[in-house]
């Protein structure tokens, strides 16, 4: 996360007495005093320095070898992931990062992955008060977005059911005939796959 790369920027440069000591187990207290303008512009410094050595190792489907990076130094942070930052960092001014994405290690369980996503939902993770940062929550598979889509398709799919029982009660009540009530769902039914095609290969839209 950005949070330890700070962690482990400040653990390296600026304590001594906490050079032996894991980045994570520096008391808050020390971090927030060490945590000068100083310290801040030269930790901008290197983040930027890292996002366009990323940058540079991920165009052209290049390994780091085979990279002429030129002057370009080399990130200094080891466990540097691009995801920290987003992709508009490396070239505004001032620096800034609006989006950032942290990383945890978590046990592959369906249902410690649903109740997680249970209590994203309901805001019991710490999302901030929205300024100027907000929190957003999902695991490196995107369980919580699989979560999400699924429950919105079970809604959406409970409404178009219920759209099918209003649409066959008027239309029997109206041709009273049930082959044609039939005939006419058969054809809703059939708009479906067409609309897909529209959607997918024509407006790539899905």
């Amino acid at each position: 996360s950005l949070v330890l790369l700070a962690r482990q920027y400040l653990a390296n440069n600026y304590t001594s007495e906490f050079a032996t000591t894991a980045a994570t187990s520096i008391p808050c207290d020390n971090l927030r005093t060490l945590w000068t303008p100083s310290a801040q512009s030269e930790f901008t410094s290197m983040l930027q320095k890292c996002a366009n050595w990323a940058l540079v190792v991920s165009s052209n489907n290049q390994s780091a070898e085979q990279k002429d990076f030129g002057n370009l130094d080399e990130c200094p942070f080891s466990q540097f992931m691009p995801t920290v930052v987003d992709d508009l960092f490396p070239a505004s001014y001032p620096p800034t990062v609006r989006y950032t994405s942290s990383f945890y290690a978590t046990k592959k369980s369906g249902s410690i992955l649903e109740r997680m996503y249970e209590d994203a939902e309901s805001k019991k993770y710490d999302g901030s008060d929205g300024n100027p940062l907000s929190g957003v929550y999902d695991t490196t598979e995107s369980d919580f977005y699989d979560f999400y889509s699924d429950s919105i398709v079970g809604r959406d799919m409970s409404l178009a059911v219920g759209s099918a029982g209003v649409t066959v009660v008027a239309m029997i009540i109206h041709t009273k005939s049930p082959f044609l009530t039939l005939m006419g769902l058969f054809q809703i039914i059939l708009s479906f796959p067409l609309a897909y095609f529209v959607y997918y290969f024509i407006a790539g839209l899905v």
